[in-house]
């Protein structure tokens, strides 16, 4: 009878043992894929802080470097759509990103035609201008400061992208 409990006592132990150590493995894998989540996120909310400072500046500027601080938003742009395509590549369960890719790609297009005109000789529309710096700010903001694997943080960061859509239509 001894013998009968010893042997299922050693198939509890072993089978605890496996079931903590699955438990320690995903816990660790877990931790790991929110840090590298959090810093992709670091960087991306660095870059829109960057094209925030960067559209802030153009209503400082006089007309002769109108051109090259509308040029250097359009780069702030290029390279946020370059952070958020790092952001998808490689943080795992973050959902909401295609469509804020996709509306950073159609607003990125859309001011580059506002720089096109404003190569051709046109002037840029101050009220556009103002526009965007207003919208980014709003969605800067809004921005979650930092990474969590949440509903809060997602809901956060789906009211911070929608200001991206008033945008998506500059040149009417």
């Amino acid at each position: 009878m001894t013998k009968k409990y010893s042997k299922i006592t050693i198939v509890v132990v072993v089978l605890l043992l496996i079931a903590s150590t699955y438990i320690l493995v995903e816990n660790s894998m877990s931790t790991k894929e929110v840090e590298v989540n959090s810093n992709y996120y670091t960087g991306f909310v660095s870059r829109v802080q960057k094209l925030d400072d960067t559209l802030s500046q153009t209503s400082e500027v006089g007309s002769n470097g109108e051109i090259e601080q509308m040029f250097d938003v359009y780069t702030s742009i290029i390279l946020v759509n370059d952070r958020l395509t790092l952001l998808k590549e490689n943080a795992k369960n973050f959902s909401e990103l295609n469509v804020l890719i996709n509306d950073f790609l159609i607003f990125r297009d859309e001011y580059g035609y506002l720089v096109k005109d404003q190569l051709k000789g046109n002037r840029a529309d101050s009220e556009v201008r103002l526009k965007v710096a207003k919208q980014v700010k709003l969605f800067l903001n809004d921005l979650p400061i930092e990474y969590q694997s949440s509903k809060g943080f997602s809901d956060q960061f789906s009211v911070a992208a929608d200001h991206i859509k008033p945008l998506l239509h500059l040149n009417f």
